[in-house]
């Protein structure tokens, strides 16, 4: 349903837990949507702000068809008071009659004036924008518009009246649900608050429209409460697992963490979900290689630890036991990188490591055009790190079959950009000794770190307000992994138990306002952190920035691509 000043509709969002309520503003329309409606032009600068987020919320939505055209309504246009509302067109629609006129296109609208409100909110701007988009991105690609919006849009008409009575009300209450639930946690995936930026965000929005709480055939704001309440049980769960995932990954908890991305893309089916899937399939697949057997280091490999362990060959014809095993995993690993290219085709980063599966299985020839591609898109949409990997992954797939001189131009060009990987495999095909990387990793641990006075060599207090999420294996390989998770002002604290072994982080995030015990906190430079902390272990490199791994010190801080800190954690396996 469409956000508008018309109706209220509520949602609680989490950061950390939920905490304030969201609501779903309906737009009535006393015309027919087929009316145009007017757009700030394409080159405006606060058009392409919001077409900015709005792109990034559709792209972690994942679901292949192109997203509706984006409406800023311009202060002063007719747009009857409206906050954000979406119209679905004849997009999807089964069985038009021959004469029923010409097909309309949908559209999902947000007005300027919520824009030049939400400025108030300062960081946190684009965070509660993205909030209002992901809920009628739900209602858009979930289709939800043939009962609910344009049945409510022509309340005064006949046709409108039948659709209306035609909905039951468990129907208006699923969809609500629905856009609470999916338009969250997609923003969540997109890398904004947007479960946290909902109690200003919502203040602003009823102090400035001055909002009723009743609109008839749809619920009261008291039963909204409800449905936010119901979303809220939910996502307070799923949002720590997929937390839990990337945690995992950076801590090498390679399989459990794919089958965490995997639960999560049966109900959540992202081109990120599909891919950070693949990478911990691909990535559990490199250490069951033969010592020795791998001479190049990977993209998704998040170390050199396969390379580095492979001091000496093993003896020739011995059996490799873990061959099946492996292909199992690589073949898991590609499937969720097509997964993922199914759900966008011009998503580079699971070209590039579809590509790399495809060098490892002895594919060459497709894993080039794989890599061409990614590096097509890679440059149309200046993606410097994936180029880099492409051009890596490319190398690799030159020197395996034996072009030794494109494969070193390859690495070359990728090392130039950054691409520490590229460096190591340079200084292999240049036969350098002692080309592997030092292992590093700052000072000792000292047992002084805490976050919110919280050590993970605490005991883990379990009460009501943790969260709880168990996922059973299918089969023996596949241990119970369960999640618990309880959060606070800008910190949470984490569980995690996975094969007979137990992981606790403690981490410090957006809102956290005290520092790490060297002075470091929310806003210091990579320089800063480099000063006091020295260098890293590891360096892992995602869409939203850098992870630099202490792996001495049990430290793991985050900085966006500017190299700003903006956050950080404190472990301990057990």
């Amino acid at each position: 349903m469409p956000y508008s000043a018309s109706a209220t509709r509520h949602k609680r969002l989490w950061i950390g837990r939920f905490t304030a309520l969201l609501p779903a503003l309906v737009l009535l329309f006393s015309a027919a949507t087929s009316l145009a409606v007017d757009s700030l032009p394409t080159d405006h600068p606060k058009y392409q702000k919001v077409k900015a987020i709005y792109d990034s919320v559709a792209r972690a939505f994942g679901d292949g068809r192109v997203p509706p055209r984006l409406i800023v309504s311009p202060v002063g246009a007719s747009s009857r008071n409206a906050v954000a509302w979406s119209d679905p067109g004849t997009e999807g629609a089964i069985g038009l009659d021959a004469d029923s006129g010409p097909l309309q296109a949908g559209y999902i609208a947000i007005e300027e004036k919520i824009f030049d409100l939400f400025a108030s909110l300062g960081d946190d701007q684009e965070s509660a924008i993205a909030f209002l988009l992901g809920h009628e991105l739900t209602h858009y690609y979930m289709r939800h518009g043939w009962v609910g919006d344009f049945g409510n849009s022509f309340a005064s008409l006949e046709v409108g009246r039948k659709m209306i009575k035609a909905a039951s009300y468990e129907d208006v209450i699923k969809r609500e649900t629905e856009a609470d639930y999916f338009g969250g946690f997609y923003g969540h995936l997109a890398g904004y608050d947007t479960l946290g930026v909902a109690p200003r965000a919502i203040e602003l929005i009823y102090a400035s429209y001055k909002l009723p709480s009743k609109l008839p055939n749809y619920p009261t704001r008291a039963e909204r409460e409800a449905i936010a309440e119901r979303a809220e049980a939910n996502l307070r769960k799923l949002v720590p697992v997929f937390e839990a995932g990337n945690r995992l990954l950076l801590l090498e908890k390679y399989e459990a963490a794919g089958r965490l991305f995997e639960h999560l893309a049966h109900t959540f089916p992202s081109r990120e979900m599909f891919n950070n899937a693949g990478v911990a399939y691909a990535s559990e697949a490199l250490r069951l290689f033969r010592p020795g057997a791998l001479k190049f280091g990977y993209p998704f490999e998040f170390d050199a630890e396969t390379r580095l362990k492979a001091k000496g060959q093993r003896a020739k014809g011995l059996p490799d036991e873990f061959a099946e095993r492996r292909n199992r995993l690589l073949q898991k690993g590609a499937d969720n990188f097509d997964k993922a290219i199914q759900r966008d085709r011009g998503y580079a980063a699971a070209y590039v490591n579809l590509a790399a599966v495809d060098t490892l299985i002895g594919d060459r020839d497709n894993a080039i055009i794989l890599a061409n591609k990614a590096m097509e898109m890679a440059r149309r949409n200046n993606e410097t790190i994936t180029l880099a990997n492409a051009l890596v992954v490319r190398g690799i797939a030159y020197a395996e079959g034996g072009n030794k001189e494109k494969a070193m131009v390859d690495m070359a060009a990728a090392r130039n950009l950054g691409s520490g990987t590229a460096a190591f495999n340079l200084a292999q095909l240049q036969d350098e000794k002692g080309a592997a990387p030092k292992i590093l990793g700052g000072s000792e641990a000292s047992g002084a770190e805490t976050i919110a006075r919280i050590s993970p060599r605490d005991d883990f207090v379990k009460s009501k307000e943790v969260a709880t999420f168990s996922l059973k294996g299918v089969d023996k390989e596949e241990p119970t992994i369960t999640v618990y998770s309880r959060q606070g002002s800008g910190w949470e604290d984490m569980l995690i138990s996975v094969d007979g072994q137990l992981v606790r982080l403690v981490s410090a995030g957006k809102g956290y306002a005290e520092k790490s015990s060297r002075g470091i906190g929310v806003g210091s430079s990579s320089e800063e952190l480099a000063a006091k902390y020295g260098e890293p272990s590891r360096m892992v490199t995602s869409r939203q920035g850098t992870y630099y791994l202490y792996q001495k010190g049990e430290m793991i801080f985050a900085a966006d691509p500017q190299g700003r800190v903006t956050g950080w954690m404190i472990y301990t396996v057990q």
